[in-house]
């Protein structure tokens, strides 16, 4: 009888301080940047040439060059992810496999200077996707 008293009482304590309500983030801090402009893409025998514009500003913030992150799915699965340093207007895919469906997204990342431990010292725009 000791035993079972023993496991529930565990049991109830591990239920009540295990389940922590944790509020809800609504967004990240700072100001978000503004996304690619102008996202095409041209298919070469087996490479895919995307180019973009970035942004033509920035806020004060961020610390320049910018990076750009490109996410590539192929069939609906994840083939990658990159991140491409110092503000780069194009990527090149290769091998490109006419039978399969591509889609690519873009996003612009940008650094800025904080000391805060709980406060991200990245900022990213919306994604921009190209599919076909």
């Amino acid at each position: 009888m000791k035993k079972f008293i023993f496991h529930i009482t565990t049991f109830c304590i591990i239920l009540f301080t295990g389940c922590n309500r944790d509020e809800i983030i609504p967004s990240k801090p700072g100001e978000a940047l503004l996304p690619v402009e102008d996202l095409q893409y041209a298919i070469a025998d087996t490479d895919v040439n995307l180019t973009w514009n970035l942004p033509s500003s920035f806020s004060d913030e961020i610390i320049q060059p910018v990076s750009v992150l490109v996410r590539i799915s192929v069939d609906g699965q994840n083939a990658g992810t990159y991140v491409l340093e110092n503000a780069p207007e194009s990527y090149t895919y290769n091998p490109y496999d006419p039978l399969k469906d591509y889609r690519f997204t873009v996003k612009v990342m940008g650094d800025v200077d904080t000391m805060d431990p709980h406060v991200s010292n990245l900022r990213y725009s919306l994604g921009k996707t190209v599919a076909f």
